[in-house]
């Protein structure tokens, strides 16, 4: 995903994210530091590995930008969580909040509704589907719907 000038990546397997400043060609990007995409990494080898990466433009309701990264297979019966990722420092990424997701392999995560307030979340093994309300600026989720019958949802797509 690319936002003013920065690309960011999500990092399957070591359970991070990645920042880079892209220059003008033909200058190489410039690695900033990669960031966990849990306050309590646990240690390796774990089965936990990062999936779906978001990076909704700043509109007028949320005119500060915030990365989610949804992590899967999380052992806590609290489900699976979203990373939430601060952009305000451009030589950093700071995660601010791991939201809980109730979602056992959370697979997918969509973005959309007016002025992309509303996160949707998937449990590819089990808990179905989630609606999440952006709050407090965007750094928190809310859930506000679920529907704990459709099996196995890993994509979404906005209408």
């Amino acid at each position: 995903m690319i936002l003013d000038g920065y690309l960011y990546t999500a990092l399957e397997l070591s359970n991070e994210v990645a920042k880079h400043r892209l220059g003008p060609l033909p200058s190489e990007p410039e690695l900033i530091p990669v960031a966990w995409t849990m306050f309590n990494p646990p240690s390796s080898p774990t089965d936990m590995i990062v999936a779906e990466i978001l990076l909704p433009k700043p509109n007028s309701t949320f005119p500060t930008p915030y990365l989610y990264v949804s992590n899967r297979n999380d052992p806590s019966p609290e489900g699976d969580t979203v990373a939430i990722f601060s952009l305000a420092n451009p030589s950093k990424l700071e995660l601010v909040s791991e939201v809980r997701t109730g979602l056992k392999h959370v697979r997918g995560m969509g973005i959309g509704g007016p002025d992309d307030k509303y996160v949707v979340v998937g449990g590819l093994i089990s808990g179905g589907v989630k609606v999440f309300e952006r709050v407090d600026g965007g750094k928190g989720l809310k859930a506000v719907a679920g529907v704990k019958e459709v099996d196995a949802p890993s994509g979404f797509l906005w209408m």
